[in-house]
């Protein structure tokens, strides 16, 4: 999260896009935007740049705006990015916030008491998936679906459903055999049923998307992980998401408990 040191307002970083004014082939300063749709960023980009070069008294027309996440910013360019409150140069360095509630549980109120509400659903599957194995007698390949809160620690809740504080998820785990020539294929069907699956609904194709996590993007745990966007009114967000986990959940729970989760 990042604070405006002169409004008091406080932003998460990766909520805020910043990108240089171009004039003429020089850079004359920046701009710095809250998340958005494509069309209204742009459109308050340009109202912060004819502003800069108004006061900075410079003739012309800023060049396309090439937008990068605060996140990604230097000391350097913070030193210049605007605040999104102020107008001017008084955002703090993003640093780090805890997105998820604590509480105490128990008549305690100590450190041994402490306890955070869940920030998402799906650990739930893999605690109860060798009670599901023993009482179902399901063989892999199979699903398990559940619907459940989660509880997210968001600074700035907005948005319709995205950034609240206390939402609803579904998810659905679906376990397969071990090995790593079977899951690309499993995971490709899951993207094309999925795809199919919302086109049946009602969603158009023309407002859909797919956002490849790879590299650094891609999470510590996962093989593979697309995102299924969607163009809302308030811009392109995640709308669902097929990711590949391995046996990484089921192994973590393994290790923490001392008893087998297989």
């Amino acid at each position: 999260m990042v604070d405006c040191k002169e409004t008091k307002l406080r932003y998460r970083a990766d909520q805020l896009f910043y990108a240089p004014v171009i004039v003429d082939g020089d850079q004359v300063g920046f701009v710095c935007i809250q998340e958005g749709n494509d069309e209204d960023m742009v459109k308050a980009a340009k109202k912060q740049a004819k502003a800069l070069l108004k006061d900075a008294k410079i003739e012309g027309t800023a060049e396309a705006f090439a937008f990068k996440e605060l996140i990604e910013a230097t000391e350097e360019e913070m030193a210049q990015i605007p605040s999104p409150g102020s107008g001017k140069p008084t955002l703090t360095m993003p640093r780090d916030f805890n997105l998820m509630f604590e509480t105490k549980v128990g008549a305690m109120s100590d450190e041994s008491a402490t306890a955070y509400l869940r920030p998402e659903t799906a650990q739930g599957i893999f605690i109860n998936f060798k009670n599901v194995v023993a009482t179902s007698r399901q063989k892999i390949p199979f699903g398990i679906a559940q619907i459940g809160k989660a509880f997210r620690n968001e600074i700035t809740p907005r948005n319709f459903i995205f950034r609240s504080r206390e939402f609803e998820q579904m998810e659905v785990e679906y376990f397969i055999p071990p090995g790593d020539d079977v899951w690309p294929p499993i995971h490709k069907k899951w993207m094309e049923d999925s795809k199919q699956f919302l086109l049946h609904v009602g969603l158009r194709e023309d407002l859909m998307g797919w956002d490849v996590h790879e590299g650094d993007k891609l999470a510590h745990y996962a093989l593979a992980c697309t995102d299924v966007t969607f163009k809302f009114p308030f811009g392109e967000q995640e709308l669902m998401v097929i990711a590949a986990r391995g046996n990484f959940d089921l192994t973590q729970h393994t290790n923490g408990s001392g008893k087998s989760k297989y």
